[in-house]
């Protein structure tokens, strides 16, 4: 194969090696400032290959061809809006590194100037450089998504539409070597770890919920209520019966999509022929669920409802619930622990709890707020109760997510964090 590819008469297209180490390849991390073509990538993804493709969101990068490829279960995005320049492509035992952006121009039409490396040590710096920026680089969740599309339409044609871009969206930019430029906030990690692991309980969720709808998995006891339920309900039975202790959870492996889809049609075929007893399903659940819908579902329910209704409320929460392990005299003493330890301050209960279920801007940021900011947290009410609360009234936002729903997700090859 030539060394190098510039789109020259006398040369050769980028796209043609690009397309061969695609189809070879198990493994693809791209960067690229400009992203246009994602064609390939979505063929990659369905083969079962593992892509992260850093972009940049700016006005030369297609909303559509990002939306083509977005939360779809081993193909990472994470993206930049400014100080983002690098250009290159790393497979299995090969790189292309230059001047192509992922675009129709840079892999057929304009005049470039890339490289094919394939010595180990080259390998291995590229990785290292992408290992370093798809840490500092921001995950592209459906908010944001929505955001870059919305304001890319809105400003198109404009002299410099891409510091409007980037007030919709957030700066996001590498660090570089300097001292200052290498201190991040604790907020700011914390939040954007946050929005990672959402985003891959979101993408897994997704996946497993379309298998069991389109092989027809369900139970007879869940028909009144939607799929994200029935999906939490199936992925609580795997947790119990399947993936119960540490060891069958902590060492699940990871598998690539058609195994996942094979465990699951198998696991789900065995859940919806079982027993009602035999379900994991309690017999209160469908009252568990009104009742939260009944106390959470307005701000002005929130408001409305006495200390004895909310309390009742939240022990419909599976997370909640759970920390009962951690009180003393256990379901009977844990009322009497939560809010003691929350000062029987029903109003700041209800203000929390109506701010992070139904206060504006992103969710993941609220849920930021109310596990660190005084003033809005809640003493044992952590990351999987807000979770769980939220996707119970909002299943379309976000899905009803606890930890054993998480831990049921590592069992089935997921490669979800935060467990």
């Amino acid at each position: 194969m030539p060394r190098i590819f510039s789109n020259s008469p006398s040369g050769d297209f980028v796209l043609n090696p690009y397309r061969k180490m695609v189809c070879t390849s198990k493994v693809i991390w791209i960067a690229a400032p400009y992203v246009t073509a994602t064609d390939e990538l979505l063929e990659a993804q369905k083969a079962g290959k593992e892509v992260r493709l850093i972009v940049g969101l700016n006005d030369c990068t297609s909303p559509k061809a990002l939306a083509q490829i977005h939360g779809l279960p081993s193909l990472g995005v994470r993206y930049f809006t400014r100080r983002f320049h690098a250009k290159f492509y790393v497979f299995d035992e090969e790189a292309l590194l230059g001047s192509s952006n992922l675009t129709q121009g840079g892999l057929t039409i304009n005049r470039e100037a890339n490289v094919l490396l394939d010595s180990e040590d080259d390998l291995d710096e590229l990785r290292d450089l992408f290992s370093e920026l798809w840490e500092d680089a921001h995950v592209l969740t459906t908010e944001k998504l929505e955001a870059f599309t919305k304001a890319w339409s809105g400003k198109r044609g404009a002299q410099d539409p891409d510091p409007w871009i980037e007030s919709s969206v957030g700066k996001a930019e590498p660090q570089n070597s300097s001292v200052t430029s290498r201190k991040h906030t604790s907020e700011t990690l914390f939040q954007e770890s946050l929005r990672r692991q959402i985003s891959e309980y979101r993408v897994a969720f997704k996946e497993i919920d379309e298998i069991l709808t389109l092989n027809h998995v369900g139970r007879d006891e869940l028909k009144s209520v939607g799929p994200s339920h029935r999906t939490n309900r199936f992925l609580n039975w795997v947790r119990l019966t399947k993936a119960s202790g540490e060891e069958a959870w902590k060492l699940a492996q990871p598998l690539p999509p058609a195994q996942r889809e094979e465990l699951i049609q198998m696991l789900g075929r065995e859940w919806s022929g079982l027993d009602s007893d035999r379900t994991q399903i309690p017999e209160e659940y469908l009252d568990w669920l009104n009742r939260v819908n009944r106390t959470f579902s307005t701000k002005d329910a929130i408001a409305d409802t006495s200390k004895e209704t909310l309390t009742h409320g939240l022990l419909a929460l599976h997370a909640f619930y759970e920390r009962l392990r951690f009180v003393d005299g256990g379901l009977k003493n844990l009322p009497s622990v939560f809010w003691t330890a929350n000062r029987d301050d029903l109003m700041k209960v209800q203000r929390s709890l109506s701010y992070l279920v139904h206060g504006t801007g992103e969710f993941v940021v609220r849920l930021h707020d109310f596990i660190s900011d005084p003033n809005i947290k809640l003493a044992h009410f952590g990351k999987f109760c807000g979770l769980e609360l939220f996707g119970t009234i909002k299943p379309a936002l976000c899905p009803p997510m606890n930890g054993r729903t998480a831990k049921a997700m590592r069992f089935l090859g997921y490669t979800v964090t935060g467990v």
